[in-house]
C-alpha cells in the first residue's frame, strides 16, 4: 500500500468510481469465437492505473457494468395498429400519435410507404374509421401529415458485447493472449439497455449481502458479484462481430457502457 492510503476492510472503498466509454466501431471476435482478434481494438472503459502513474491507486472494485443503446425504438410507443382485426375501428389522431400499419390489405387506399410505423404531423385532428386514412409518408407526398419510420428503422437488433480483462500491459496484443474474457451479454430485442450483474465473476472477499437464497445449499454463502481489479489492471469491451446489424462495421448507432465502483 502507498503512503496516502488507509488501512481497509474488502468491504470499503475510498472513492467512488465511475467509467464510461461508447462503442461503436470497436468490434471484437468472429461469429464464433468471443476473443479479441488481430486488428481489433475493443474500447477502454476502466484503466486501474495501467501505467503505473499514480501514487493513489491500490486497485479498485467494478460491482456495477450497464450497457445503453443510444438509439431507441417506438415501437412500444405505438397509439393504434391496424390489421385484420381491428379493421374499420374508430381512432382519434391528434399530431405526434403513431398508428402501426400492421397489415396493409385492410385499408381501402394502399399506404404510400407499405408496412409500418405513422407519425400523424397534422394540425387536425382526425377522426374516423382507420381503414379510410390515406397514409402518406414519402418524402414527395404528405398530403395526408404523416411521417413515415419502416419496421426496421424501429426495431433494435439484438447486439452482443464482450468484456475482457488485461494486466501489466498499456499495449494489449491480441495474438500474445494479452485480452482475457471475462464475459459477454447480449442486448435483447427492442431493449434499450441491459445490467450486467448476472454475468459477472463471483466475489470471494467477504462482503455483506442481500439477495436471493432460492436454490442455494445448507451453509452456501450468499456471495455479490463484480470485478476486483489489481493496480495495473483495464477492463475493455467490444461488439461482437455478428449477426447483420453488428458486423464488420460495428454497431453503428452506438451504445454506452457505464462502469461503477470505487478505488481501494
Amino acid at each position: 500500500m502507498t503512503a496516502t492510503n488507509t488501512n481497509k476492510q474488502p468491504v470499503f472503498v475510498d472513492r467512488p468510481l465511475i467509467a464510461r466509454a461508447k462503442i461503436t466501431n470497436q468490434i471484437v471476435g468472429t461469429p464464433n469465437d468471443l476473443n479479441v482478434q488481430g486488428g481489433q481494438n475493443p474500447a477502454l472503459v476502466v484503466d486501474m492505473d495501467a501505467n503505473l502513474s499514480s501514487d493513489n491507486n491500490s486497485g479498485g472494485i467494478i460491482d456495477a457494468i450497464r450497457i445503453v443503446r443510444d438509439n431507441y425504438s417506438n415501437v412500444s410507443q405505438q397509439d393504434y395498429v391496424i390489421n385484420a382485426s381491428t379493421s374499420g375501428d374508430n381512432i382519434s389522431l391528434v399530431s405526434g400519435q403513431v398508428v402501426y400499419v400492421e397489415d396493409s390489405t385492410v385499408l381501402t387506399r394502399v399506404p404510400e410507404s407499405g408496412v409500418g410505423y405513422y407519425t400523424f404531423t397534422g394540425s387536425v385532428i382526425y377522426e374516423g374509421p382507420n381503414t379510410a386514412i390515406t397514409f402518406s409518408g414519402l418524402s414527395t407526398a404528405t398530403t395526408s401529415g404523416f411521417s413515415y419510420n419502416s419496421l426496421a428503422q424501429t426495431t433494435l437488433p439484438m447486439v452482443t458485447f464482450v468484456c475482457y480483462h488485461t494486466r501489466g500491459t498499456s499495449v494489449p496484443i491480441p495474438a500474445d493472449g494479452d485480452y482475457t474474457v471475462l464475459f459477454s451479454k447480449t442486448v435483447p430485442l427492442n431493449s434499450g439497455s441491459v445490467d450486467c450483474s448476472d454475468v459477472m465473476p463471483e466475489l470471494l472477499a467477504p462482503i455483506p449481502a442481500a439477495g436471493n437464497t432460492a436454490g442455494l445449499g445448507p451453509a452456501t454463502p450468499l456471495k455479490e458479484r463484480g470485478i476486483n481489479l489489481q493496480r495495473g489492471d483495464r477492463l475493455y469491451v467490444g461488439v461482437l462481430q455478428q449477426g447483420v446489424y453488428n458486423n464488420t462495421s460495428g454497431y453503428i448507432p452506438g451504445a454506452h457502457v457505464i462502469a461503477q465502483g470505487g478505488y481501494y
